[in-house]
């Protein structure tokens, strides 16, 4: 009898299934009955044979045996050269059962079957039918937004990176990549990247042209690189995907939907992450994957808990707020509303806890006429809290009307309600209203708030839930008076956000004299309790930049002061976020909360925020300035002056200083230049290229223009690779510019720098065919030139060991920055270019990078290149010249000018020219011709001396005869003829003649002039002639 009546149960259900039973409408019915039965069915519709039952000594039913033909399944074979298929049943274990209950096979004559969304196709009866409800499905297609684990048919992959350059592992040694790649976090998959390439696949066939849309989230493009890639059976990128291969970075919280076009066909859908730096960053999130223009659906999907669908359905809808349901639920079922509450997409209802007072917060009503207002006391929403017990917190009745609290420094009260911004050239304390600057004098313009009364008007709040939608009626920040605190009672895993925007600063920051100088800063008081995992980020947004994470806090943390300083001047948003992660490294999973581990009491308070140097904002203080003739009032320097502080009148700063405040005060406001630097304008310190160092030149005139320098390039097993395009230009003649020929950037982002040094990332495609390089990832490596100096530091920064050679001192470095904080830098980057002298290479030279680091860096914050070039030689002196002269032709003389080694000709000395020829001896020849010239000149002068001397002797000699011919008396005169006449006439020159033997010479005649003769007398006999 029960057999029978077991039977007809069975022909129930079979009838409401139009012939066909459903296990799980069976199971649900029959097990309600019978408690004790255990079956177990396929879950696909398949016709019944026979059943049998056994009964135990009791006379309850003890087994039910249901034969059926559901040791088969149906399968469709390939399309054939008909375009048709035949539907066959197959064992599900081959060899478990004989072939008995098998049915013949059935021919389909289509080869595109589909069902609309909402529907499955049957095999049994090869029709379409609908889901029923608490299940869906996407006709054509698939839907995976649940990952607890990885689906079926995903497939994730994770490899090291290798340098082609270096044998080294990255980051210093080799990487466990293991702990990275794809993984299944509940709501969503995750890569958290690192220093290694994750690629999740899944392979699916589309029978017509479909979809593939996916929702991700990816904040820090800065360390990971996010790729998308379709390809064919070929193994060939589809067309669109090329275009979408780079997803769009996000920002902060943000979801975002790609949508990627396919064809039919076999396709291979991979997403990969490349990290580029051993730092660790945001991850890669994929909320969901859907897939459109599949062959159809055997099945209906079950709705997942916290869902449900109606009969149907192409897609299940969360649950509401106080609503929950489990798994394959056609309706989501309420929760006690006095007692329970749940978030949106709940699985279970969570118990109310009793109000506390950290359950309401304090405001207060606006200032009326009078001045006064009142303290209020409202529920922090959504009220989840109970009040209706007698142990429950109660909110406090209303306080008695007071004096309105102060305003912040610079602000005061406008139309007796909230504080505003003082006037134009007005300044305040906050407690009294706002006054006028003296003369000669300008308002300090600044941030400051250091009083939360109330929200100031240029801030903004906002609460992003994890799924990318609103936190609803649930405020991101609460003023508190004494600060402001991160709003309570929200999902974990939300993101409270708030952001503060500043047009910009009046300095322009920069380098002088081996410091860095500010365009302002900007200050917090903070502190932290978490009684779970929680993460506090600031960041710091702007046009030209993007959003960059500048400091983060994990867990509580003592009250506490940070302080940023910002280098360059530009227009800024300033935003803190703070996030509960409870679940698993901070991934949220919504089924996970309870009452018991939900931490609302996680928040963070921020103190004071300070914000200096703005040009707009509120004063506290007038600084002394520069006024014109006419005061009417104060008026900024020119450029490159400062005010006297004796006269208020702008002075030019002297030579090679910079001023970057226009309300410079005193000449302690011009900086020097860095060393190798020189400015012209008082603004900016530059170089042209040509420098003087240690009274040796240089001129790098010809390696001004920007030069390309490939990095090593990095790959993977599979072929994943990679390299760095670095783009240099030495003095920043020519801006280097990097760009992006993809659409990677968030929206609003530039897609190209300019700076002295630049780096792109390129990432070839695996397929030569396709010829397709795309560069992405551009970023500045040096803003700045701050030193060109032979010191192998400045400031924080260090010339690489291996690029300094003791044996060349004269090799000159180039210092350059880039200020702007990132998450992976704190402290910015940096560059350092090393100018070697090496006659060998002609031209540009060659740049290389340091052996242990094949990128240029070891860190990914501090680069350094070591630029090899003839050109980097100093300039040869005029003594180190060796001249050279050729043959003289028709008059013309080639000469040549050969530098030694160690120096370079300067370009205005030319290597050669034609002369007009010219006799010339050698400088030893001429030397000894000067010496033989001189010694005949000073021998001729000598005798012309001594013929002067002999012919006056000669003259006193006749004197001497003739006295003493006088004075021996007429003897004499008697052996002496006489003279006709001794008389000389008037201009006559007396006129003597004698005679000499011809033997004696020049010598024997000077001798015998000072000589004696041998008898002692002094006269020497001369023989006269007529």
């Amino acid at each position: 009898m029960f057999l029978k009546w077991c039977l007809r149960i069975i022909s129930e259900i079979v009838q409401v299934e139009d012939g066909f039973y459903s296990f799980e409408i069976f199971c649900r019915r029959f097990y309600s009955w019978e408690k004790k039965l255990r079956l177990h069915f396929d879950t696909s519709l398949r016709p019944f044979t026979t059943a049998t039952a056994e009964w135990n000594s009791f006379g309850r039913l003890h087994r039910l045996t249901v034969y059926l033909l559901s040791d088969y399944h149906y399968e469709l074979t390939e399309c054939d050269a008909d375009k048709g298929r035949w539907r066959v049943q197959v064992p599900l274990v081959p060899g478990s059962c004989a072939d008995q209950g098998s049915g013949p096979s059935t021919r389909v004559d289509s080869c595109r079957i589909s069902c609309e969304p909402g529907s499955y196709y049957n095999l049994a009866g090869l029709t379409c039918q609908k889901c029923r409800p608490g299940t869906y499905s996407l006709g054509g297609g698939a839907l995976f937004d649940t990952w607890d684990r990885l689906p079926e048919g995903f497939y994730s992959q994770v490899e090291s990176f290798r340098s082609s350059f270096s044998t080294m592992g990255r980051c210093g040694g080799d990487v466990n990549c293991s702990r990275y790649g794809w993984e299944p976090r509940g709501d969503f998959l995750a890569s958290l990247g690192g220093p290694c390439a994750a690629t999740l696949t899944y392979t699916v066939h589309l029978v017509k042209p479909g979809n593939l849309t996916y929702i991700y989230q990816y904040s820090d493009k800065d360390v990971l690189v996010f790729d998308f890639e379709a390809q064919n059976e070929q193994c060939q990128s589809v067309g669109d995907s090329k275009i979408d291969r780079w997803p769009a970075a996000t920002k902060e919280g943000e979801w975002r939907k790609q949508v990627i076009h396919l064809k039919a066909g076999q396709n291979v859908l991979q997403w990969k992450t490349i990290g580029m730096d051993c730092h660790k960053g945001k991850p890669v999130l994929i909320k969901s994957v859907e897939i459109t223009g599949v062959a159809f659906a055997s099945s209906c999907t079950p709705c997942r808990p916290g869902t449900f669908s109606l009969a149907g359905s192409r897609i299940c809808t969360e649950c509401p707020k106080n609503h929950y349901s489990s798994k394959e639920a056609s309706s989501c079922s309420p929760c006690d509303s006095q007692r329970e509450y749940s978030p949106k997409g709940s699985s279970k209802c969570l118990r109310r806890p009793l109000c506390t007072i950290k359950d309401y917060y304090e405001a207060r009503t606006p200032c009326d006429v009078n001045n006064q207002t009142q303290k209020l006391y409202k529920w922090i929403q959504p009220k989840i809290c109970r009040d209706d017990d007698p142990e429950s917190a109660h909110l406090p009745p209303a306080s008695e009307k007071h004096a309105c609290p102060p305003c912040n420094p610079g602000m005061e009260y406008k139309n007796g309600s909230t504080c505003k911004f003082c006037p134009l050239n007005h300044y305040s304390d906050g407690k009294a209203g706002c006054l006028k600057c003296p003369p000669n004098t300008t308002p300090n313009y600044g941030y400051q708030f250091e009083r939360w009364s109330e929200m100031p008007s240029i801030m903004s709040t906002a609460c992003i839930e994890p799924d990318g939608s609103s936190c609803g009626t649930a405020v991101g920040w609460q003023p508190a008076g004494s600060y402001i605190h991160s709003g309570r009672r929200h999902t974990d895993g939300a993101y409270l956000l708030l952001s503060l925007t500043v047009p910009g600063f009046r300095n322009k920051g920069g380098i002088s004299a081996g410091h860095r100088l500010e365009a302002g800063r900007i200050s917090f008081t903070f502190e932290m309790d978490c009684k779970g995992k929680c993460e506090f980020v600031f960041m710091q947004g702007s046009e030209t930049k993007g959003v960059t994470s500048v400091q983060s806090w994990m867990d509580s943390q003592y009250k506490q002061e940070f302080s940023h300083a910002i280098l360059q001047n530009d227009s800024y948003t300033f935003s803190w976020v703070f996030q509960n992660l409870q679940y698993d490294q901070g991934y949220y999973d919504r089924n996970a909360m309870d009452s018991d581990t939900k931490f609302d009491d996680d928040i963070v308070k921020i103190f004071s925020i300070n914000i200096t140097n703005t040009i707009d904002g509120g004063a506290a203080t007038c600084l002394p300035c520069h006024q014109d003739i006419n005061e009417r009032g104060c008026i900024p320097c020119p450029l490159g002056e400062y005010i006297d502080p004796n006269t208020t009148e702008c002075v030019p700063c002297p030579p090679d200083t910079t001023v970057s405040d226009p309300l410079a005060y005193g000449i302690e406001s011009c900086q020097p230049c860095g060393p190798g630097l020189q400015s012209i304008d008082g603004v900016t310190c530059t170089t042209k290229c040509i420098f003087n160092v240690n009274n040796m030149k240089y001129d790098f005139r010809s390696l001004a223009s920007p030069y390309l320098v490939k990095g090593s390039r990095l790959f993977t097993a599979s072929g994943a690779q990679y390299f760095h395009l670095f783009n240099i230009s030495l003095c920043g003649l020519s801006a280097a510019q990097c760009s992006n020929n993809v659409s990677y950037q968030a929206e609003g982002q530039v897609s190209q720098v300019k700076s002295f040094i630049c780096r792109t990332t390129i990432v070839p495609s695996p397929w030569a065919e396709e010829g397709l390089i795309l560069s992405t990832q551009s970023v500045t490596l040096g803003d700045e030139l701050i030193s060109i100096s032979r010191d192998h530091n400045f400031m924080n920064m260090e010339v690489i060991e291996e690029f300094i050679n003791p044996d060349f001192p004269n090799d000159l470095h180039f210092y350059y920055s880039t200020p702007l904080a990132t998450r992976s830098c704190p402290q910015g980057r940096t560059t350092i270019i090393t100018l070697h002298c090496n006659p060998t290479k002609v031209g540009n030279g060659t740049i290389s990078l340091p052996t242990k680091c094949p990128d240029g860096t070891c860190d990914g914050c501090n680069f350094n290149f070591l630029w090899e070039s003839d050109s980097a030689c100093p300039l040869c002196a005029e003594q180190d010249y060796k001249l050279v002269k050729g043959e003289c032709i028709d008059g013309v003389q080639s000469v040549h000018y050969l530098t030694p080694s160690h120096c370079i000709m300067p370009p205005s000395m030319p290597s050669s020219e034609n002369l007009p020829c010219t006799a010339h001896i050698p400088l030893e020849l001429e030397i000894l011709i000067s010496v033989i010239v001189a010694l005949a000149i000073f021998l001729c002068a000598l005798m012309v001396y001594f013929w002067k001397k002999t012919q006056s002797l000669e003259y006193k000699y006749m004197k001497l005869v003739q006295s003493s011919s006088n004075r021996d008396g007429p003897e004499i005169e008697n052996n002496l003829a006489p003279a006709e006449s001794c008389a000389l006439d008037d201009g006559e020159e007396e006129e003597i003649q004698f005679t000499q033997p011809r033997s004696q010479g020049i010598l024997n005649r000077i001798k015998a002039m000072t000589g004696k003769n041998e008898k002692g007398n002094p006269f020497e006999t001369i023989h006269l002639t007529k």
